[in-house]
């Protein structure tokens, strides 16, 4: 029972890890995995063998996030500052969840435009009765008609999508 417990672990860590890829970068990615205990920059970059202005802008950028946070300590001799660098577990949870909440926002409000009215297509585009309408279902991109559009695939794939968001969030 204890080994299928890691195995659910490890396929959700190896979920939460594709979804921080997706919205943020793999380079921010592996800033985080390095941070399992705090570090200061210049370490990090001798670590990933990336320049450490680079560490530097990604950290910043981890930091507008508030994935990460940093203790600033001054040099009294030379006078320059140094940061230590952490991770913030419970806002790298917030993040990914607030995310796939974006996510599912956008998929719902996808859905009821699918929903919403009869559409109509050429072989460049889709478009709304509306839409359609006004150019006198004729396309003004290429110039072929448009035709009634069946849409129920879309938006059973759109509802499946939703649907596994929905669960993903729970999960988190």
């Amino acid at each position: 029972m204890v080994e299928d417990d890691k195995a659910v672990e490890g396929k959700n860590s190896d979920l939460m890890r594709n979804i921080l890829i997706e919205s943020l970068s793999e380079d921010h990615i592996r800033i985080i995995d390095q941070l399992a205990e705090p570090k200061h920059d210049e370490d990090l970059a001798e670590e990933l063998n990336i320049k450490a202005t680079i560490i530097r802008t990604l950290l910043n950028e981890l930091h507008s996030y508030n994935l990460v946070e940093y203790e600033r300590t001054k040099n009294k001799r030379t006078g320059w500052y140094t940061y230590l660098w952490k991770r913030r577990e419970d806002k790298i949870q917030e993040h990914i969840k607030n995310y796939l909440q974006q996510k599912l926002e956008a998929l719902n409000q996808r859905l009821k435009e699918e929903q919403e009215g009869v559409k109509f297509n050429c072989s460049c585009r889709k478009v709304s009765y509306e839409e359609a309408l006004n150019m006198g279902f004729i396309c003004t991109e290429c110039g072929e008609p448009f035709m009634e559009y069946d849409n129920t695939e879309e938006i059973d794939k759109l509802i499946e999508e939703i649907d596994t968001l929905k669960s993903l969030i729970e999960q988190t």
